[in-house]
């Protein structure tokens, strides 16, 4: 009961000195999984439609412990848009707040095509809060600060990031306006005051091989009730079907990281707190269980499929045009070798046409051959990164580059979304081909092509076919 008490009070004073003044900033040990729940700027990233699920409740073993469940959809719109719904229900002693919010993100994309990651993205969170003091439970309820036990106010975030390839910088205002919980106003009126409360995020992925990578993040908050805090947190990810990991907060503790994904669907997370100094005395640490689930196939984009459109007729007017240039050329020996036959038949026949068979065709044939067959050649030359040569086949390449880490990047990210990607190495064109799939007939390969050209990620509009004989 001592312990019980002692926690009852500690949460009471919480509530009425700390969260009296403006409502708490959300912490979330699995902001690695969804960057969402922390900056509006980081929607559906994968170009997946994406259900997040994530509970958390600290000192489990006390009745009353702060605990927080939060549900948010996040779906793409293209490649460069998207939206999210958001609601969370927040618990600390007697104190009760549920939000519900709506948010929008759109990103800019930096280079000259999208097949390099680089990107500056921006969103924006608009909602609605209400809170509610539990009289049933506090002590005095006739104490003249809880008069009005249940108010309510906007609520609003900002959030942005930039990202070139596997690093990422994020800054986000998880409060853009001034609010009270516990106030004498049913509804307390918007006032902006959005640089007091801030989070900075900074992490990057190293793929130490090509089932493994590591990716540390570094985070920064400041709170306008509490000092600035420093979080440091690292995930080892393994064939991006499990991974494990840890974190550090200043002045708080650490935590163990512990999670699994099923076929890339389904990622379930679970996070442990270890009991930090000022709550030691009530005994356990805190729990964190994440779930996303993928909703759907990925989303296409309207203008990545209009270049596909425009590519093809142009190829087949080509075609057309040069039959008709063909068959406009060969009536005109018709109509002058009758002209001949008349007047020259019994000398032309005898003397002239053996010259024209016996010197012209093999002048044909001894130029035109070697240019047909000497740049095949090199084609055949193509090998994977382990020095075997590419089988016959045509194969559909989604990207070639000078840089080899490049090629290994595009490779691996394909791998994560569930594509067969493989890099390749033409010693004399000195390109790494990132390729997809080897089909035995050009017209599979083709219709393989238009399907990657359809989707928006990855710039796989650019995609073409090359051809091992």
């Amino acid at each position: 009961m001592t312990s019980l008490r002692t926690l009852a009070v500690f949460i009471l004073f919480q509530v009425l000195v700390s969260q009296a003044v403006a409502q708490q900033n959300l912490i979330y040990n699995h902001y690695f999984l969804s960057p969402y729940l922390l900056n509006p700027s980081f929607i559906a990233p994968n170009g997946y439609t994406e259900l997040n699920l994530n509970t958390r409740k600290q000192w489990a073993q006390f009745e009353g412990s702060p605990t927080t469940l939060t549900a948010n959809l996040q779906v793409p719109i293209n490649y460069k848009m998207g939206f999210a719904v958001n609601v969370y229900n927040d618990q600390a002693g007697v104190l009760q707040t549920n939000t519900g919010a709506a948010s929008f993100a759109y990103q800019v994309y930096l280079g000259k095509s999208t097949d390099v990651n680089h990107k500056l993205g921006f969103g924006l969170s608009m909602g609605y809060a209400m809170s509610r003091v539990d009289m049933s439970k506090v002590d005095d309820p006739n104490d003249p600060s809880l008069n009005n036990s249940n108010t309510s106010n906007l609520d609003g975030q900002f959030g942005m990031h930039y990202q070139f390839n596997n690093l990422k910088i994020g800054f986000a205002l998880p409060s853009l306006f001034y609010s009270k919980v516990v106030s004498e106003d049913a509804f307390n009126t918007p006032k902006f005051d959005a640089l007091k409360n801030t989070f900075t995020s900074i992490s990057y992925n190293f793929n130490v091989s090509n089932r493994i990578a590591f990716e540390p993040y570094v985070m920064y908050r400041t709170n306008e009730i509490k000092q600035p805090q420093l979080e440091v947190l690292g995930t080892l990810k393994v064939d991006n079907l499990l991974w494990v990991g840890g974190s550090y907060r200043v002045d708080y503790g650490p935590a163990a990281l512990l999670g699994f994904s099923l076929k890339e669907k389904i990622k379930i997370g679970y996070a442990y707190e270890f009991a930090p100094k000022i709550a030691d005395g009530f005994g356990t640490g805190s729990h964190e269980l994440h779930v996303s689930v993928r909703l759907g196939k990925k989303q296409v984009s309207k203008p990545a499929a209009t270049p596909t459109v425009t590519e093809e007729p142009v190829t087949e007017k080509v075609i057309e045009k040069t039959q008709p240039k063909e068959v406009r050329v060969e009536p005109k020996p018709v109509i002058e070798e009758p002209k001949k036959e008349v007047v020259e038949e019994p000398k032309k026949e005898v003397v002239e046409e053996p010259k024209k068979e016996v010197v012209e065709e093999p002048k044909k044939e001894t130029v035109v051959q070697p240019v047909v067959a000497e740049p095949e050649q090199p084609k055949e030359k193509v090998v994977t990164l382990n020095g075997r040569g590419l089988k016959p086949g045509h194969y559909v390449v989604v990207g070639a580059f000078r840089s080899n880490q490049n090629a290994l990047a595009l490779m691996n990210n394909l791998k994560k979304e569930g594509y067969q990607a493989t890099v390749s190495y033409s010693p004399v064109k000195e390109y790494y081909y990132v390729h997809m799939g080897n089909l035995a007939s050009l017209e599979e390969a083709k219709k393989l092509r238009d399907d990657y050209r359809k989707e928006n990620k990855f710039s796989l509009k650019d995609t073409w076919i090359l051809t091992i004989e």
